[in-house]
């Protein structure tokens, strides 16, 4: 079977990793996998089974006419390669880059899969509700990462899709040795914009300092907001004990002798970051965002949940995690199941029986 995963890049980023180890599962499982790659920009490794195309055109556009050049270029250029290369199965991972080829899906030559990937209760846009709403209607089959973001939408929709969570792909996690001492630090990744509202914890970290000043906090991370974020320690004194990061493929093992990781997000789809920390044993705390920390998180047994935007609430369960060694290792112990539950040959499997089950009633 022949499958194209279209995406727009594969930036650092939580669906360019789930599209890094799904390709190289299918292409080790008896597919033929290619990846289109709407511009250049690649972080992620990639299996050298799997075919890389890239289009080279940028996302972003100085000009309105820029920007309208450009969607017509992602647009001719994707139909030509998909007519070109006839693949079986089209999956777009983010379902906005499915606008590029509906009406060529229409003719009924290719299955196509598309997938939410946040919560979706966050888009306000009537337009963009609109356009994700035709895409799904549209596509033959959709992936949910977890049943609250199914339930948001109609039955039509509801009825042709499956849940399938995130899995732990990050194969880094395995060269993580076992933590013997904890250094005096906390740790957080992604990305730097109002999503992951860092606002609540530095607030939170500036309370931690007053009772543990040598401590400090490491971000890992790049984004629209980083000034902001930087210039808000400043504003809480605690330039000092923050260390901004930056984007690492390593992130997760040099977080991995932290005393605890932190999320602070006010919303997510499934967070591969707090996957991957649980992975390898850390003490974890995070918001109760919809959605998927409460999916994977038990409160007090594998980790903390604290209410969004609680940055009181927050420095007490980061406090904890310092103070009681005990606890905190004993969830970080626990949160190491989740590399049994969500493994990516569990997961892999999933999406691929899937798929092979959506390209059955495919029209020619």
């Amino acid at each position: 079977m022949k499958m194209l995963f279209l995406v727009s890049h594969l930036k650092s980023g939580g669906s360019e990793r789930t599209v890094a180890y799904l390709s190289s599962y299918m292409a080790q499982h008896g597919f033929d996998v290619t990846i289109l790659s709407l511009s250049d920009d690649i972080f992620y490794d990639i299996n050298s089974n799997v075919k890389l195309i890239t289009l080279g055109i940028e996302s972003a556009a100085n000009t309105t006419i820029n920007k309208y050049v450009n969607a017509v270029k992602r647009k001719l250029k994707t139909k030509a390669y998909i007519k070109k290369s006839h693949p079986d199965v089209v999956f777009c991972m983010l379902p906005e880059t499915a606008k590029y080829i509906l009406n060529l899906h229409k003719k009924g030559d290719f299955s196509l899969i598309t997938s939410e990937r946040n919560n979706p209760a966050i888009i306000k846009d009537p337009k963009l509700i609109a356009l994700k709403n035709k895409i799904f209607e549209q596509s033959d089959g959709i992936v949910f990462q977890t049943e609250r973001a199914k339930e948001y939408y109609p039955q039509s929709i509801q009825s042709k899709s499956i849940v399938i969570p995130n899995a732990v792909g990050n194969n880094l996690i395995y060269s993580v040795p076992r933590i013997e001492k904890r250094e005096k630090k906390i740790s957080a990744i992604g990305r730097l914009d109002a999503q992951k509202d860092y606002s609540t914890l530095l607030h939170a970290f500036a309370d931690v300092l007053k009772v543990h000043p040598d401590f400090r906090l490491e971000i890992f991370g790049e984004g629209p907001d980083a000034q902001k974020i930087a210039g808000l320690t400043k504003e809480l004194d605690i330039e000092k004990s923050v260390c901004f990061k930056g984007v690492q493929k390593d992130a997760i093992v040099q977080a991995a002798n932290s005393a605890c990781f932190v999320l602070s997000s006010a919303f997510e789809g499934m967070p591969n970051a707090l996957m991957e920390a649980m992975a390898v044993g850390l003490p974890c705390v995070s918001t109760d965002c919809p959605n998927g920390p409460s999916e994977l998180i038990v409160d007090g047994k594998n980790g903390i949940l604290v209410p969004v935007g609680d940055s009181d609430s927050l420095s007490a369960a980061i406090l904890r995690m310092i103070e009681d060694t005990a606890f905190a290792e004993s969830c970080g112990q626990v949160a190491k199941d989740i590399l049994n539950t969500h493994s990516v040959l569990m997961i892999a499997n999933q999406y691929a029986k899937y798929i092979k089950q959506k390209c059955k009633g495919r029209r020619k």
